[in-house]
């Protein structure tokens, strides 16, 4: 089957943020890309907790039947996680080895973790121009706030708005410049190109 097959990458993310922003990632690619992107999906587990239990279920009863359907089969699972829920859990929020064996146990031998440092909002901010054309305020030249959560928050309120995590964020897109945001995050997101067969300039 896999001779014929052509290779299918899933990314698992945690929450509507970040599986609205990797598919914008996943768009600018494509349109972007000298060679052509290879297959792939992403898919909400709605909640970082959930990598222990409902990665085998969906890879099992969904993506790999349908992958099938296709001609397709799943080389690659990368699983994009924000880093901050991580650095102060005094416990393994998700035990990575656990979840790499299940998948290679499936016949699937390329597993990645995408680190999303130290939060999704932190990597938005890395166009903090297209945020605040968005909001149609001034771009600041410091952005208060501990977290990337708080900078974009404080960036809502000066433009008399609610910054909400999830599907609202769809509209701020198309206002990012996502050859930014991917050059300044290049070390977290070259693997997931390789495995996509990207090939992209950075801008100078």
């Amino acid at each position: 089957m896999k001779g014929k097959a052509k290779p299918h990458i899933v990314i698992f993310v945690e929450g509507d943020t970040d599986e609205i922003f990797f598919n914008s990632l996943i768009s600018f690619y494509k349109a972007n890309s000298v060679t052509e992107v290879a297959s792939c999906e992403v898919v909400n587990l709605r909640g970082v907790a959930r990598y222990s239990g409902k990665v085998t279920g969906k890879l099992r009863n969904e993506i790999c039947p349908k992958a099938e359907k296709r001609s397709m089969y799943v080389k690659a699972v990368c699983c994009s996680y924000d880093t901050d829920v991580f650095e102060f859990a005094e416990r393994p929020v998700v035990d990575w080895k656990k979840v790499k064996k299940i998948i290679h146990d499936m016949g699937i031998r390329i597993f990645h973790q995408i680190e999303v440092r130290s939060m999704i909002e932190d990597w938005l901010l890395n166009d903090l121009s297209g945020i605040c054309n968005f909001l149609k305020i001034e771009k600041p030249n410091s952005t208060p706030g501990k977290t990337g959560f708080e900078k974009i928050q404080n960036l809502y309120k000066k433009a008399n708005r609610v910054y909400l995590k999830g599907r609202d964020v769809s509209k701020l897109m198309p206002y990012l410049c996502f050859q930014t945001i991917r050059d300044k995050r290049k070390e977290y997101l070259s693997t997931l190109e390789d495995l996509l067969n990207v090939k992209i300039e950075t801008m100078k």
